[in-house]
């Protein structure tokens, strides 16, 4: 394996494990040894030099540092800092000179079967080091073309990543248009780098979009009380989330000329942990929701001891609030109307039950600490001024 093979090797499989500044010092070697570039030469340190630059645009990506650099945070502004979308357009229109200059290149200078680069030898002075096997330049290019279309898919995501996170202020959007969102970036660029040296990147970039694609799905799903649907993607979510962090595991490829060091435990980026503490929130939320359904499963102790490992342990809470106001019941009502409800569960494809109407349209989905403490035709008020919050002490009917 030639040395530059080796190079790319190890920086993407690095950046496929989080570890950005690894590869950046990497690549920052790499550029430095190559003394006075030319022909090949020049469009390799090139090419290093843009890893290394996205090294640590993946890095600020992982970490969200680019939604501190959103209007809504003033603070950000001070930092003087280039915003992420600008680092990777600037990358990607590196890339695409490099591939120009190495087009031109003559097939003598191209790399193939071989080639002189100047390096730096271990005395210090520059000399010239030849690799009998050197990466071809056409090689370079199918990689740069690919990273492009990689730094692109980025940009996309940077983009839907803001949207949701101008939604938690102003609602402009919903999910449904987020998920259309992710959907065409998989389908535009999904299959836009499958390089094998870029295969971290692919099977990062994939286990990305699926679980974020398979929670924002969940959670409408729970919105919708449909608990088969719901399950089945809070269940796919958390199998990618258990496989992916543990490609920081893998030992990382090793270096022509460098000791084998020990490998250092890289902490689980912002975006990974985002993804398990939303993951963790629609699973509490999924367990309130079908709480009735789930108790018909387990022991009532049983349930009780897995909810509490939720964050928020919402039932818990209603516990406490219940407790503190001295209220009879509390209950969770779902307005049905223009939902195609049928009722809580799974059901076979085959059973079609009829839509709820009249009060039956507005269903307690929780109770506590029992549907039985509530008189339900009193419910009706419900219908006639739904903007209303109604809270019910005995049965007195209390309106704000």
């Amino acid at each position: 394996m030639s040395n530059e093979q080796a190079i790319l090797e190890f920086a993407f499989h690095a950046m496929g494990r989080f570890a950005f500044d690894r590869v950046k010092e990497v690549c920052d070697k790499e550029k430095d040894s190559v003394k006075n570039p030319q022909g090949f030469a020049l469009g390799w340190s090139q090419f290093v030099y843009s890893l290394s630059q996205l090294s640590q645009a993946e890095k600020t990506y992982f970490c969200l540092g680019f939604l501190l650099q959103t209007p809504n945070n003033p603070k950000a502004f001070r930092k003087k800092e280039v915003p992420l979308q600008a680092q990777y357009g600037q990358i990607k229109q590196d890339l695409d000179k490099q591939m120009d200059h190495l087009q031109r290149l003559p097939l003598s200078e191209s790399g193939v079967g071989g080639g002189a680069t100047p390096r730096e030898t271990a005395s210090g002075k520059a000399g010239v080091v030849v690799t009998h096997s050197s990466i071809p330049a056409a090689v370079l290019i199918h990689l740069g073309e690919q990273l492009s279309h990689f730094t692109t898919a980025r940009l996309d995501m940077i983009e839907i990543y803001e949207q949701m996170h101008e939604m938690g202020l102003n609602r402009a959007s919903t999910y449904d248009q987020i998920i259309k969102k992710v959907d065409t970036v998989v389908h535009t660029y999904g299959r836009k780098f499958l390089h094998p040296l870029l295969a971290p990147l692919e099977t990062s970039f994939c286990y990305e979009t699926e679980i974020l694609k398979n929670l924002i799905e969940a959670q409408l799903r729970i919105l919708d009380c449909n608990f088969m649907g719901a399950l089945i993607r809070l269940n796919n979510a958390h199998r990618r989330l258990t496989v992916w962090p543990s490609i920081n595991q893998s030992p990382e490829p090793s270096l022509p000329g460098s000791k084998a060091a020990p490998q250092k435990a890289i902490p689980t980026p912002a975006l990974v942990t985002w993804f398990f503490r939303y993951h963790t929130a629609l699973l509490a939320k999924f367990s309130l929701y079908f709480y009735d359904v789930l108790s018909k499963q387990t022991a009532q102790l049983d349930l009780k001891n897995l909810m509490a490992k939720t964050s928020p342990d919402y039932y818990q809470k209603i516990v406490a609030f219940y407790r503190k106001s001295d209220a009879l019941s509390i209950c969770i009502v779902l307005d049905t109307n223009g939902m195609g409800y049928r009722g809580l569960g799974y059901r076979l494809p085959e059973e079609e039950p009829e839509s709820p109407t009249g009060l039956e349209s507005y269903p307690a989905i929780f109770c506590y600490p029992s549907v039985s403490f509530v008189d339900v035709s009193k419910w009706f008020q419900l219908l006639l001024k739904p903007e209303m919050l109604l809270v019910f002490f005995g049965c007195r009917l209390l309106l704000p």
